[in-house]
């Protein structure tokens, strides 16, 4: 093909091409195979009231698989704290509610914050339940509170809040 006096020649190896692109759709595909439901709460102006109340839900569909609940964090760099206090009950079908007080920790002793970061946002996945079955099928509610005493209630700094439910296997 000659254009404007430049001759090109756009000739394309598939044959080299193909086995790097199947091997990153394996990999694309079998990671998202794990993930049973992943749900995401953004905190208006990253400030999250005492009294705010996050709420997920979640089904079960398969009462004797065994899964990954995991809890993911993105803070902003002006967060003031190195930890976060978590109010979490877990409430299944049968009503009959689980309530834990967890503690997650955002930054080294150093102050530096752990997990990734792009620009001033940092975020962090937690494992929360490791290996745990669900004994009821049905619909599960996760209710997520902060914990953190501050002088005005509101928790400033928090700019997403969210669960992850995996199969473990």
């Amino acid at each position: 093909m000659k254009m404007l006096g430049i001759k090109t020649n756009l000739k394309i190896d598939w044959s080299r091409l193909a086995w790097p692109i199947i091997f990153l759709a394996v990999i694309f595909i079998s990671c998202n195979r794990k993930v049973v439901s992943e749900d995401y709460r953004h905190l208006k102006d990253s400030e999250w009231h005492q009294d705010s109340v996050l709420v997920f839900g979640i089904n079960i569909t398969d009462s004797t698989k065994i899964y990954n609940l995991s809890l993911d964090v993105r803070n902003e760099g002006r967060y003031p704290y190195s930890n976060l206090w978590l109010f979490i009950s877990i409430i299944p079908p049968s009503q009959k509610e689980h309530k834990d007080t967890i503690e997650l920790t955002l930054a080294n002793p150093a102050g530096r914050w752990l997990g990734s970061g792009l620009g001033d946002l940092y975020e962090k996945k937690y494992p929360y339940k490791q290996d745990v079955f669900f004994a009821e099928k049905g619909n599960y509610s996760i209710k997520v509170r902060q914990g953190m005493r501050t002088d005005n209630e509101i928790l400033k700094g928090i700019h997403d809040f969210g669960i992850c439910l995996e199969k473990a296997y």
